[in-house]
């Protein structure tokens, strides 16, 4: 990562899966465990979540999934059964933080972090139960909120109190980094099994799965 333009950032603002914790191997099993459960004869390849559900909020993987497959069930029942697989996956899994995050922790002890989230807060609260997220103290989540990532980014200093010159954020997705590109934050792509990032979508990637090099 390029520490020159980190070290002169502020704010450091994360998304949580598939960015501070590889979770998105979790979230995937959780969906192939309670669709099958509850939609015999369907299942959800690997392949099919990473090009068609991946990045988007729940209710539109839920609308996703009843128009891909011509299924129909309850939302709410989905939701507590797909959560109560993830969370069996996670503690089968006892997951820590990304080495590339525990890195940033010990090189910017006295920078603010932050995690932005899509995730709703019941989860969100769950997932704070099994991993620990270190220096990240403040979760904002925009789950349940009037307004998106996009929206935060677009005005940093109103929702973060830094100006977008001062920020970097660490994402997975490839729509929210180009709207930090846009909006003048400094955005790093980070790279897992579940997503594809291309050198557009970013200022620049590093993997989940690895340390990082700083030059």
């Amino acid at each position: 990562m390029n520490k020159k333009i980190l070290d002169e950032k502020e704010l450091f603002i994360f998304d949580l899966d598939g960015t501070v914790c590889d979770t998105e191997t979790c979230h995937h099993a959780a969906y192939v465990r309670t669709i099958e459960a509850l939609c015999p004869g369907h299942t959800i390849p690997a392949s099919e979540f990473l090009s068609e559900y991946v990045g988007h909020p729940e209710a539109e993987i839920y609308s996703l999934l009843k128009k891909n497959k011509g299924i129909d069930f309850d939302d709410e029942i989905f939701f507590e059964t797909r959560v109560n697989n993830l969370f069996d996956i996670v503690r089968e899994k006892k997951l820590d933080c990304a080495l590339f995050y525990r890195q940033l922790e010990k090189e910017y002890p006295n920078r603010r972090f932050i995690a932005l989230t899509s995730q709703r807060v019941s989860v969100l609260d769950r997932f704070r139960e099994y991993i620990d997220y270190g220096k990240i103290t403040e979760f904002i989540s925009v789950a349940d909120l009037p307004y998106n990532k996009k929206d935060v980014l677009s005005d940093t200093e109103k929702y973060l109190g830094h100006p977008q010159s001062k920020c970097v954020i660490f994402e997975d997705f490839a729509p929210t980094l180009r709207a930090a590109m846009a909006n003048g934050v400094y955005a790093v792509g980070v790279c897992h099994d579940f997503n594809s990032l291309s050198p557009d979508d970013c200022d620049e990637m590093i993997s989940i799965h690895k340390e990082t090099v700083f030059y």
